[in-house]
């Protein structure tokens, strides 16, 4: 089997397992606010405090509060987005740098990751790399 299908049968396997745990576990959604106030305390630690209210907004709008969400794959990079922020999967070399993993798609599932990555992002481009008013 080549890698791009080890690959490809790896990503359904990690997306059906990540499906299968979003619609099983509540997530802590502010929908009034259309923020993720569980997660405020984890974007104080990477975040500064000016930002975290907007981060928030954001975590609500790219993954509903979930830190398990994956986008479709995108045709343009072959990778999905990935977490609690929707970061591109094609942040590969970021990723395995700030979260010390090799496996992108997985490192990014987890919380810690996906704002280590997203402070990175931030430092680099600020909050252009989210749409930040109308989500469209």
């Amino acid at each position: 089997m080549g890698a791009a299908n080890r690959t490809g049968k790896a990503l359904k396997i990690v997306m059906a397992f990540m499906l299968t745990t979003a619609l099983l576990t509540p997530s802590a959604v502010n929908a009034t606010s259309g923020s993720c106030p569980k997660w405020e305390p984890l974007l104080r630690r990477h975040f500064p405090a000016k930002v975290v209210p907007t981060m928030s907004r954001i975590a609500y709008r790219e993954s509903r509060c979930n830190p398990g969400s994956l986008s479709v794959v995108r045709k343009s990079t072959g990778r999905p987005d990935v977490g609690l922020l929707q970061i591109q999967g094609s942040w590969a070399t970021v990723t395995r740098a700030t979260c010390k993993k090799k496996d992108v798609i997985t490192a990014l599932l987890n919380a810690e990751c996906n704002v280590k990555v997203a402070r990175y992002l931030y430092d680099n481009g600020g909050l252009g790399h989210w749409r930040v008013t109308s989500g469209k």
